[in-house]
């Protein structure tokens, strides 16, 4: 008997470990398969005879509150098994986290049966609550290999070189698998795609909870890379013009990257992890750049410790120098396959030139985040010593900034931005006329107007001018797609016009009409995710809670919301909507001092009025107009 015993004990994995009290396990650090948040994490379960006990850490903005639901329960083999109790947190009570943002409790439910591999932990059944799906009780030290990939995706071919970038036009169709999903984590994926010439593209699909996919099609001009996200996961693909492609994606990244957050030990479990399984034109390059933590060689430029205020303009590009050359050599020397190796530097290049061409930005972002003084965002940056042309220059000594291959990093929309900043000569700097960033420079700016239809016959001599027939095709099409776009909208919907005043009676003549009614004024845009989440909010409340004759809705964007994407989102937002050109915008953000958007003026019934980003908190917004309109 004494035997037999040894012997099933030597058969329990090594992470169950039996306590003092007999019939106990405990399960360290158990892997979790997926989760909706980064905010918990467990720690420890322990499960005897009478009890289950999960020791949780939390992680969140100090100062900020957490809260518990009484309502919380686990749920395994289709039964729930309630919470009975908490230690170091209260139940249903607002848990304010400390300075350092980190705190420690415990819950406690009832005994969980022996046979049980995995539990799911679930704070409550509202939408917004915790949940944390397959904690397993195993004691697995990696996640299994991803049921339903293909098995010409599995392997990552590492020694191919980065394909080049195409520039081309095409309609591109990304048809997302989602791996391990379940609706309970989110019901829509977004991609936000990456461009050579409109910026960052958001485009939202809903996910077929049958068949676990959601499709994405777009016209796509010349090379862009992707963002796939889905609940608190995402990843990074890269598409060509005109392409259909398949993306597997493991929903299990939300679970990997939470416990990737909270235990940094050096072999944390899952590590190697892989997110995305793609095919296509450029499938090496995602699965290679998924494969690895390419953004080990980043420059984390904005953390506010990458350079110092105080740093003169020689000092800050000696500093930047060094810091490419120590990266560059890290990659060169690492164990990496060489498309790997490629895309981490050439990302890194991107960042680099970035890092040259907001020079006075970075350090004085630093002194902000050091001081907690963000008075000098708007002040001139004073006592700063300032880059200067010769100081621009030294970046071409470590890059070709003209090279086309700087299209295909992760951080090509940085790279963009920064040789097309208007105030820095980078023709002069880099001696060349002709080539990709004169290029970008002569176009920017042009995919707006073509966005508002307002390519001029100037603008398409300048482009007929150029080397490369590509930007002439593209703006074509662009504007193109406008106009047929604007044409199916026709007249459904309604913009106000505009008061024939000056800036600074704008404001008053827009309010005037609605004199003893309560005005709530948005300032927002079609590209503002968190305006278009509030927007979302407040809709349904005009025909329930907020539903009055004496109150108005005003909603002011200006002419960065395409008006293509505007005049079909508006229909659907009930109010009166004004569309302001660059200066208006300007002056009103000024007078109001608007920090970003959503933003909100409360207009009372006497027409006194003031900033209210206060309510940006959902909640005390509606409380708020409730007690204006007298409303129960």
């Amino acid at each position: 008997m004494d035997r037999i015993f040894r012997t099933a004990f030597l058969l329990v994995p090594v992470i169950l470990t039996l306590s003092c009290t007999p019939g106990t396990r405990t399960v360290e650090n158990p892997l979790i398969d997926t989760a909706n948040t980064f905010t918990l994490d467990i720690s420890k379960v322990e499960i005897s005879d009478s009890a289950t006990v999960l020791y949780i850490n939390a992680d969140y903005i100090p100062h900020y509150w957490i809260r518990i639901s009484s309502d919380t329960y686990l749920a395994a083999k289709g039964r729930k098994y309630p919470m009975t109790g908490t230690d170091g947190i209260q139940a249903d009570s607002l848990y304010w986290m400390p300075e350092s943002g980190k705190a420690s409790f415990r819950l406690m439910f009832g005994p969980l049966p022996r046979n049980v591999r995995s539990f799911d932990f679930i704070e409550s059944d509202s939408e917004d609550s915790f949940r944390l799906y397959g904690v397993d009780l195993t004691g697995k030290t990696v996640y299994d290999k991803a049921a339903g990939v293909p098995d010409s995706l599995l392997t990552v071919a590492g020694d191919m070189r980065v394909p080049e970038p195409e520039f081309a036009i095409g309609m591109t169709t990304v048809r997302l698998h989602l791996l391990n999903y379940r609706p309970e984590l989110t019901k829509r994926a977004f991609l936000y795609v990456n461009t050579l010439l409109n910026g960052q593209q958001e485009y939202v699909s809903d996910i077929d909870p049958e068949t676990c996919t959601a499709e994405f099609r777009f016209r796509q001009y010349g090379p862009a890379n992707a963002m796939i996200v889905t609940g608190p996961g995402s990843g990074t693909i890269w598409t060509a013009p005109g392409e259909d492609i398949d993306v597997y994606y493991d929903m299990r990244v939300t679970g990997f990257l939470l416990q990737k957050s909270f235990r940094q030990e050096d072999d944390w479990k899952g590590k190697g992890f892989r997110t995305i399984y793609s095919t296509g034109k450029y499938s090496g390059l995602t699965n290679a750049y998924d494969s690895a933590s390419a953004r080990d060689y980043f420059l984390w430029m904005f953390t506010g410790e990458f350079a110092r205020y105080d740093m003169t303009a020689d000092e800050y590009v000696a500093h930047v120098t060094e810091k490419y050359r120590s990266l560059a050599d890290s990659i060169a020397h690492s164990s990496a396959g060489r498309m790997l190796k490629e895309i981490q530097l050439i990302t890194l290049k991107q960042e680099t030139v970035s890092a040259f061409a907001l020079g006075d930005m970075i350090r004085t972002h630093n002194y902000m985040n050091v001081y907690d003084d963000w008075t000098l965002w708007n002040s001139g940056f004073p006592g700063l010593d300032r880059m200067r042309k010769e100081n621009y220059a030294a970046v071409c000594s470590l890059i070709d900034i003209n090279d086309p291959m700087l299209l295909m990093g992760a951080q090509m929309l940085s790279y963009i931005d920064a040789v097309t900043v208007p105030d820095i000569g980078w023709e002069d700097i880099a001696g060349t006329d002709s080539g990709l960033v004169p290029s970008l420079r002569k176009v920017s700016g042009l995919a707006q107007k073509a966005e508002n239809a307002a390519l001029s016959e100037q603008d398409f001599r300048m482009l007929e001018d150029m080397d490369n027939p590509f930007y002439l095709e593209a703006f074509r099409t662009m504007q193109a797609d406008t106009e047929a776009a604007l044409a199916a909208v026709g007249d459904k919907a309604a913009i106000e016009k505009t008061p024939d005043v000056g800036n600074a009676e704008l404001f008053d003549a827009i309010i005037a009409p609605h004199r003893g009614k309560i005005v709530l004024v948005d300032f927002w845009n079609t590209w503002c995710g968190p305006c278009k989440g509030a927007l979302e909010m407040n809709e349904p409340l005009k025909s329930t809670e907020l539903k009055s004759d004496d109150i108005v809705w005003i909603y002011i964007a200006n002419e960065t919301s395409p008006l293509v994407e505007y005049k079909t989102m508006i229909p659907d937002i009930k109010g009166l909507h004004y569309r302001l050109n660059d200066g208006q915008w300007k002056y009103l953000r000024d007078k109001f001092n608007i920090d970003g958007i959503p933003s909100y003026v409360l207009v009372d019934r006497e027409g006194r009025y003031g900033l209210r980003n206060d309510f940006r908190d959902h909640g005390k917004m509606v409380s708020t107009l409730k007690g204006m309109l007298d409303i129960e």
